[in-house]
């Protein structure tokens, strides 16, 4: 099981919640949960849309490696 702990980090830094980017997947914020804990997999795409959701949000380059523990 993955852990996303770079991720959980960056996405309170942005003041968001699990549903709030969840909606950017186009999924629910429990659906989102699941994934973030590693009980289910994020796409490519998914990622991708995370990574720039993020990005934007902060206004700093983040690595995508480091985000998803790749």
């Amino acid at each position: 099981m993955k852990e996303f702990n770079k991720l959980v980090g960056y996405r309170n830094r942005c003041g968001l919640s699990q549903k709030v980017l969840g909606r950017h997947i186009g999924i629910t914020g429990e659906s989102y949960g699941r994934k973030e804990n590693g009980k289910a997999p994020f796409t490519r795409e998914e990622m991708k849309t995370i990574h720039t959701v993020l990005e934007t949000e902060l206004n700093e380059p983040i690595s995508f490696t480091e985000l998803f523990n790749i």
